[in-house]
Parts: structure tokens; C-alpha cells; sequence
């Protein structure tokens, strides 16, 4: 398989974001692009689909352009698994972007030196672009934590672990599912909502999502997901009428940072379980703390009454 590092992007009906994400991905000139169209639901979408396509297809650097275009629409999940099998069927590595993630010009250089770091370690699978709490200090200065807890928004990984990837979960009802679960939640409530979703997604003919199944696929492999110190990418598509999955304000939003090199590394594989936990618990509080949320919001009222 080739050793250069290519970039899997997401090109739908979106032109304006797909604009942006071009000009950031010229910051670092990545040498191989893999684009992934998925086609039009409606006719009034067909213009928004060949716009964005175009602009894909057309980087302002010297790069190897392999379009992957689907006549009809074919959704999210289809399309993932459709990009990652062609990339991973000829590169032992590769990142996932979509159209509305950017990605500092650090990024490709800190998932490319660690993509051939921990080739063959088969307990590390993921390399996350975000940082959900940039402000998070790793210990001796790394340049980036283990955990469990991967991100959607730009990622890298490796061919071994896209094979044992299985949208349709079906080991789920043949593990010990609370220990799985107990490995990335911390409250109950969070335990509650994840296996809902992994149970919603488990032989679904129909995923509504990839990224449970993602989730699944590194807890269920013991495969740690690495968090650059700084925070390494942005999601834009929050607060518009044409997104998939981000409604309202961006809840983890951070500026993009980048990295120093060469990367200082941790002195041993394994998770950092107090940034797990605070992970956790703030994107899923505990019903004790939602409760004394309300309670104190309303006292103050009160007071201020």
C-alpha cells in the first residue's frame, strides 16, 4: 500500500463551506485528495451538488484528485463507508474530513509523523484533530493525551482499523456491554444515552449515524484515540438550515491552534481517565447536575428578585 497520507473530503450541497475547507487544506498542500460526492435529493439541489463538486475538484495546489461521485443520493453513512473503503482499499492510512470542518495547517504534519509512530500498534487506532478542552494541561508537557473518546470533526486513522470496522455493530450483543460502556461514561445518565445509540444502531438496516459505530469499533478493539494538545480544528456548519447533524450554537467551539515539533510524545500507552471523565461529563452532566443547575438558576432569580 502507498505510504503518502490522503485526505477523504465530503462534497455535498454546501459550495460555500467546501470553499473554505479548500483554502485551509492549501495551508499544507496534501499530495493525494479523495473526494466523496454524494448526489442530489431534490433538483433543487443538483446546482449546490456540482458546485461543490467542482471546487473539490479543483485545488489551488498540485495534488492527485480521485473523485468518488454517486448519481443518487445514497446519505451519510453510505457515502462514509463507500470513501473509506475505496481510500482504505489503496493507502494503509488516511483523514476523514467533511465540508465543514477546517483544520489547521498543523494537522497533516502531527497525524502524519504519528500515523507512522503507531502503524503497528494495535492499541491505538485513532488520531483526533479535536480538542475538547484545549485548556487541558497533558502531563510532562506532551504533545497529546491517549483516551477513549474519539471526534468526528477531522480525523486520521489506519487500514487495520477501518477492516474491522462494522456499521451495523453486530458484536454488540456478544460483549459484556457495561464494561464497554463503563470505559468512556461516568454518570449514568451517560451510560443510559450511549447504549441507547449503540443498541438504536446495532443490525439497523438503516444507520442514522457512522460515528456510535466508530466509537464502538476502538472501545471494542481496546484502541485508544490520540488528542493533540491544541486544538486542531473548527466546525463551521452549526447555526444553518443545510446541516446534517449540527443545530444551534457550536458547544465546543475553540480557535485553531497548532503544534510545536518535533512532537514531544507520552512516556507510555495508556488513557488519561481524569480528561475522560471531564470529556464525559460535559458533553452528557449527570442528572444530579442538571438538577442543581436548575435549582441554583432558580435561586437566583430569586435573589436578584
Amino acid at each position: 500500500m502507498k505510504t503518502q497520507v490522503p485526505i477523504l473530503l465530503m462534497a455535498f450541497i454546501r459550495p460555500d463551506l467546501i470553499q473554505k475547507v479548500m483554502k485551509h487544506l492549501a495551508k499544507f498542500s496534501p499530495p493525494i485528495l479523495y473526494v466523496m460526492g454524494d448526489g442530489p435529493r431534490n433538483a433543487d439541489e443538483e446546482v449546490l451538488c456540482e458546485k461543490s463538486r467542482e471546487i473539490a475538484l479543483n485545488p489551488s495546489w498540485e495534488c492527485e484528485v480521485i473523485p468518488i461521485f454517486n448519481d443518487c443520493n445514497e446519505g451519510i453513512v453510505a457515502s462514509f463507508v463507500k470513501g473509506m473503503e475505496r481510500m482504505f482499499s489503496e493507502h494503509e492510512f488516511g483523514i476523514y474530513l467533511e465540508d465543514d470542518v477546517l483544520l489547521s495547517k498543523s494537522f497533516y504534519k502531527f497525524s502524519s509523523d504519528l500515523l507512522m509512530r503507531y502503524r503497528n500498534h494495535s492499541n491505538v487506532g485513532h488520531i483526533n484533530a479535536t480538542n475538547m478542552l484545549p485548556q487541558y494541561k497533558p502531563k510532562h508537557k506532551a504533545s497529546y493525551i491517549f483516551g477513549n473518546f474519539i471526534t468526528e470533526w477531522g480525523f486520521a486513522t489506519w487500514s487495520r482499523m477501518w477492516k474491522s470496522y462494522d456499521v451495523n455493530i453486530r458484536e454488540w450483543n456478544s460483549i459484556n456491554k457495561n464494561a464497554l460502556i463503563s470505559e468512556i461514561c461516568f454518570n449514568f445518565r451517560s451510560k443510559r444515552n450511549f447504549k441507547k445509540m449503540l443498541e438504536l444502531h446495532c443490525n439497523n438496516p438503516r444507520p442514522l449515524a457512522w460515528g456510535y459505530q466508530w466509537q464502538f469499533n476502538c472501545l471494542n478493539n481496546k484502541a485508544l484515540a490520540i488528542t493533540p494538545s491544541a486544538n486542531m480544528s473548527l466546525n463551521i456548519g452549526f447555526e444553518r438550515n443545510d446541516s446534517t447533524n449540527t443545530f444551534g450554537q457550536n458547544p465546543i467551539a475553540s480557535k485553531l491552534q497548532d503544534c510545536d515539533f518535533p512532537l514531544s510524545h507520552p512516556k507510555e500507552i495508556i488513557a488519561d481517565l481524569q480528561y475522560d471523565r471531564v470529556v464525559s461529563n460535559t458533553l452528557c452532566p449527570s442528572d444530579w447536575s442538571i438538577l442543581r443547575g436548575k435549582v441554583r438558576n432558580k435561586f437566583s432569580k430569586f435573589i436578584k428578585i
